[in-house]
């Protein structure tokens, strides 16, 4: 079941992208800030953020609005459990976040993510969903880690 996060979420869903290997535990504090600023504004501005539950957060994602482009998002997280990674859960929860920002008319959704080694499967997940690799921005996270940008076609004009 794929829901809308609430704030007792949160510790859950920061273990979650811990063992997904998004962040370390020194970087968890990242994912912390960003659920406590969703939750005390930005889901009013148009910021979303789902969970896949059963029996727990098993998947997350985390989506909002560029607000410097013309009806442009921005896939800011997207997670699943390791030990559920592979049967098709990431796959139904972009399904779902894209639905978000296509109601809304949006243009196009923006997906970065890096160039190490480790997330092969990553970006081979992204283009497996319809995405195309657009740029990469050499020694963006740190020195030898590129960003590499996904983008898709939400809605035409």
């Amino acid at each position: 079941m794929i829901r809308r996060a609430t704030p007792g979420d949160t510790e859950a869903l920061v273990e979650l992208v811990v063992a997904a290997g998004m962040f370390s535990v020194d970087e968890s504090w990242l994912v912390e800030g960003l659920m406590t600023d969703y939750f005390d504004s930005n889901e009013g501005e148009g910021h979303f953020c789902v969970v896949d539950d059963g029996d727990g957060p098993l998947g997350v994602a985390y989506c909002q609005p560029k607000t410097a482009a013309d009806r442009v998002w921005d896939l800011t997280m997207i997670a699943v459990r390791p030990a559920r990674q592979g049967q098709v859960r990431g796959t139904a929860i972009m399904r779902h976040v894209e639905d978000s920002p296509r109601a809304r008319d949006a243009r196009l959704l923006l997906v970065e993510t890096s160039s190490l080694p480790q997330y092969d499967r990553t970006r081979e997940f992204y283009i497996k969903c319809g995405y195309e690799k657009e740029a990469r921005v050499r020694d963006y996270w740190e020195a030898g880690d590129d960003l590499v940008l996904f983008r898709k076609a939400l809605n035409e004009g």
